[in-house]
């Protein structure tokens, strides 16, 4: 199983890595305060999107008794929506023309791949504290 999860938590390793350089672009590339006060603020709100993103995936798992190993590393590594969040992040960030776009555009897609992929890698590191405090059981 390592063969499939460690890639997996490697690509979003570097897109963690790659959203941790969009941000330091935002902040000290473009050194307006405007800039930098809205990445602080809009980052903010990405660390509560990365709770809520954590919250809801371990929600799915609270009524369990027992669960599979990897179950709930593979639910966060292959999430859907922490994909498609990431891609619009990604998206957004490619076709934007920084001449002509708004900045608020630009913190948009730091704010979706950051938080994103911060959620995943955080709730790979918490997982085993979520399982021993429901005290859910895990089968091989």
């Amino acid at each position: 199983m390592g063969l499939i999860l460690g890639p997996a938590v490697l690509a979003w390793f570097a897109v963690f890595i790659y959203s941790l350089r969009l941000g330091y672009v935002l902040i000290y590339k473009n050194m307006s305060a405007l800039t930098t006060v809205t990445t602080f603020a809009i980052g903010i709100i990405g660390i509560i999107g990365l709770l809520a993103f954590m919250t809801y995936g371990y929600r799915q798992f609270v009524n369990n008794t027992s669960v599979w190993a990897f179950e709930i590393p593979s639910y966060f590594l292959f999430s859907k929506i922490a994909f498609i969040g990431v891609l619009s992040g990604f998206l957004l960030n490619y076709y934007i023309n920084p001449e002509n776009s708004s900045e608020f555009l630009i913190c948009l897609a730091f704010v979706l791949i950051f938080m994103f992929s911060a959620g995943v890698l955080a709730s790979l590191g918490g997982h085993e504290a979520f399982l021993k405090e429901f005290d859910i059981k895990t089968t091989y």
